[in-house]
């Protein structure tokens, strides 16, 4: 008989690397689910709650708290122990009144932020494309698998791929638009430079086979490289966000 459907279980030495899991306490951890982020750049909600927040032992424990709605992401309740969470995602619990966004952490993998309530109620989101669908609407579609239909009277434009978008959750309200230019705040994503935050000083955009680059400079003074993909701005001059790790970090 064939068997439907990607696996449900994932044995723990293959899981991506910056998964904060023992390898060879047990044979397997939780798969992550179709969803809006790709494994290599997600946690599960089941190794957030049982790993990075120690707020579970096990998956008996996991799947009590979620199955309480006890959870929320983006302002959604998700009760998936395999659910993906990822890059700006907003996790709030709901009985201790804590509010988490995840960050690239430096060395790979993502980090916990600890952040208020008036920021829990909005997220930034890349642009990672632009097209036009039935009515003659332009779509723009963003790194975290949303999308948005441009509003009446909005000008496409003045939105561009890279860009970042302010967007109020969970009702996906756009609320601000941050263009990727000189003097923006941003946060290297992925690479060997992830975690890196900085001011961008210059932008080269090349066509080939030579990737575009951007410069930053960080708050001692140190100028860092990195790939035009791997940028993603978080403030025109400063952040919009908090990007100080306090308590919960991974």
């Amino acid at each position: 008989m064939v068997r439907r459907g990607q696996k449900k279980h994932l044995k723990r030495l293959p899981a991506p690397r910056h998964w904060p899991i023992k390898r060879k306490v047990t044979k397997f951890t939780t798969r992550v689910i179709p969803g809006p982020h790709p494994k290599e750049h997600s946690l599960t909600l089941a190794i957030l709650l049982r790993e990075v927040l120690e707020y579970a032992e096990n998956m008996r424990e996991v799947k009590a708290i979620l199955s309480s709605g006890q959870i929320k992401v983006d302002g959604v309740i998700r009760k998936d122990a395999r659910f993906p969470v990822g890059l700006m995602d907003v996790v709030e619990i709901t009985t201790s009144g804590e509010r988490f966004r995840l960050l690239p952490k430096e060395k790979g993998g993502l980090r916990l932020v600890s952040i208020d309530d008036a920021e829990s109620k909005f997220k930034l989101c890349r642009i990672e494309n632009k097209s036009m669908v039935k009515g003659g609407k332009v779509q723009l579609s963003l790194h975290d698998g949303r999308t948005l239909l441009l509003p009446d009277g909005e000008k496409p434009s003045d939105y561009h791929t890279l860009d970042t978008l302010k967007i109020g959750i969970p009702e996906q309200k756009l609320m601000k638009t941050i263009n990727l230019d000189k003097g923006a705040y941003a946060v290297v994503s992925r690479g060997k430079n992830i975690g890196i935050e900085g001011k961008i000083l210059e932008i080269e955009r090349r066509l080939g086979t030579h990737a575009s680059t951007v410069t930053l400079q960080d708050s001692e003074g140190n100028k860092v490289q990195t790939a035009l993909e791997y940028v993603f701005v978080v403030g025109k001059s400063k952040p919009e966000v908090v990007l100080e790790t306090s308590g919960g970090g991974s």
